[in-house]
């Protein structure tokens, strides 16, 4: 990460972003208000533009609204020994202790420099009474302070912090802009690299300066200070054969062939393959697909493969899911070939077949779970999964007598190993048909223990541990045993020791 720290934009003209640099210009241009809110995902350059508004309004020179950086307000800014530029992160210092200090200070005149300027990061961090606290400072600021908040989250932040507040978002870098940051960058460390290079690296960035930069320092390393080319820069990351990956890969998907789909993985990660922007590719293929199908492009999709509109659909919420669980993931192919093995495992044929080969109750009722559902009919079936009341408690009442007739375990009450495992398989299967992902993650779990009371899931893995723990995940879950069983059923995951 040197070159990025190195390379910062130190001017409104630096910034890559070319919406925000407009928005600056214009803004700034007029007047300078006292609250900003930068939002957007990582590594978009947040923290940068909060410091260059901060030599904006405390640079010595008054010759143009740039700052100019050689008085000794911005040289400080830069280094970050400015005494009157505060950077606060919000993550360590959420409480109303913190806030309480900071409404303290913020009072006193500044040291040397026109404004203080106070940086909060990961805003959102803040508790409900640190919000408080802050929105009456934003509300009577001082004349001497500025504050600029910054986060990935403002769906966190209050609405009466929004609104005393002006609002910057920063969308995800363009391929062009990636590439213009780039260039800044090579030029200042003589590294040569061509355009075909540079634009590879923008698309493997995934909208982002930061990651963008990471890959060009990495790849420079190995350059040997010989041009950098798209295939010495394809090579390097081993993506050349990418293409021909997704191709198999979606014919495996097609065939519903789990050995043949992870098989393509296991070569994936032998050759040194980055997953995470392998899963991107596939994403990127399967909106062309799905683009084509609705003839909005014409077909150029380099295999023959073809998948349905709800298909594709639900391919993408699988390898959306995976992409973003690989940040908890121990193995970081572990949830590409859970999302392969859960496409893979999907119920095949017409309702009818579907319902034939149910898993039954080791009693010979022959009910079954698509039975259940059918009787119950579909807004109860919901009412149950989510937790809504339903409008009458008669209905309630129906609806817990039919699930209990479904996972009788016998007809003394006993629970034996056979039942358990249809249970198990029950529970995946009704999950399956709200969240394809949680359903993956439960297929590489066990049913520990069951007492009526309480069901124990055991994980192999820590993430899997935390994903079952979240509370809308652990509510689901709930009510899909209450739904099977007839019982409140309280959940417990446990990791395997």
């Amino acid at each position: 990460m040197v070159f990025y720290r190195k390379y910062r934009p130190q001017t409104i003209a630096d910034l890559d972003s070319s919406a925000v640099r407009e928005k600056l210009f214009s803004v700034l241009a007029k007047d300078t208000h006292h609250a900003f809110l930068f939002t957007g995902p990582k590594g978009l350059g947040k923290t940068s533009t909060a410091r260059i508004i901060a030599k904006v309004v405390n640079c010595e020179s008054k010759e143009t609204i740039e700052p100019c950086n050689v008085c000794e307000q911005c040289v400080s800014i830069t280094n970050g020994t400015n005494m009157d530029v505060l950077e606060i992160d919000a993550a360590s210092n959420r409480g109303i202790d913190e806030i309480r200090e900071l409404k303290e200070k913020i009072r006193l005149a500044p040291l040397a420099a026109k404004k203080k300027v106070y940086i909060i990061d990961e805003v959102h961090m803040l508790t409900t009474e640190a919000f408080n606290a802050l929105l009456k400072t934003l509300e009577e600021p001082p004349s001497h302070a500025m504050f600029i908040l910054c986060t990935t989250e403002p769906h966190k932040i209050p609405a009466t912090i929004l609104s005393r507040c002006l609002h910057i978002n920063f969308n995800l870098a363009t391929d062009d802009e990636i590439v213009r940051s780039l260039k800044r960058v090579a030029a200042g460390e003589k590294i040569t690299i061509d355009d075909d290079a540079l634009y590879a690296i923008a698309r493997m960035a995934d909208g982002g300066f930061r990651d963008g930069v990471k890959i060009l320092e990495e790849v420079s390393l190995g350059a040997n200070k010989g041009t950098i080319t798209k295939e010495s820069f394809e090579n390097s990351y081993k993506t050349a054969n990418i293409l021909l990956h997704v191709v198999n890969l979606f014919v495996a998907l097609k065939e519903q062939n789990i050995k043949k789909g992870l098989e393509i993985v296991k070569e994936l990660v032998g050759q040194g393959v980055d997953i995470k922007f392998f899963i991107y590719q596939v994403l990127v293929n399967l909106h062309k697909k799905l683009l084509e199908k609705l003839e909005v492009e014409e077909a150029t999709s380099p295999d023959n493969v073809s998948f349905t509109v709800d298909e594709i659909k639900v391919l993408v919420e699988l390898f959306s899911g995976a992409y973003q669980d690989m940040k908890y993931a121990v193995l970081p192919q572990l949830p590409l070939e859970l999302a392969i093995i859960e496409w893979c495992q999907q119920e095949k044929g017409t309702e009818e077949a579907k319902e034939t080969n149910a898993p039954k109750g080791p009693t010979d009722s022959g009910v079954t779970v698509s039975s259940l559902r059918k009787q119950v009919g579909t807004i109860k079936k919901i009412q149950a999964l989510y937790g809504e009341k339903p409008a009458v408690k008669e209905e309630k009442k129906h609806i817990e007598t039919t699930t209990v007739e479904l996972m009788h375990a016998s007809p003394n009450g006993e629970i034996t190993k056979e039942w358990l495992d249809v249970l198990w398989k029950s529970i995946i299967a009704e999950m399956k048909k709200h969240n394809h992902t949680i359903a993956g993650v439960l297929r590489g779990c066990a049913l520990k223990s069951y007492d009526n009371k309480v069901l124990t899931i055991q994980t192999n893995y820590k993430f899997h541990q935390e994903r079952l723990d979240d509370m809308k995940t652990r509510d689901a879950l709930m009510n899909v045993c209450k739904l099977l069983t007839g019982k409140d059923v309280s959940v417990e995951v446990e990791l395997k020791k």
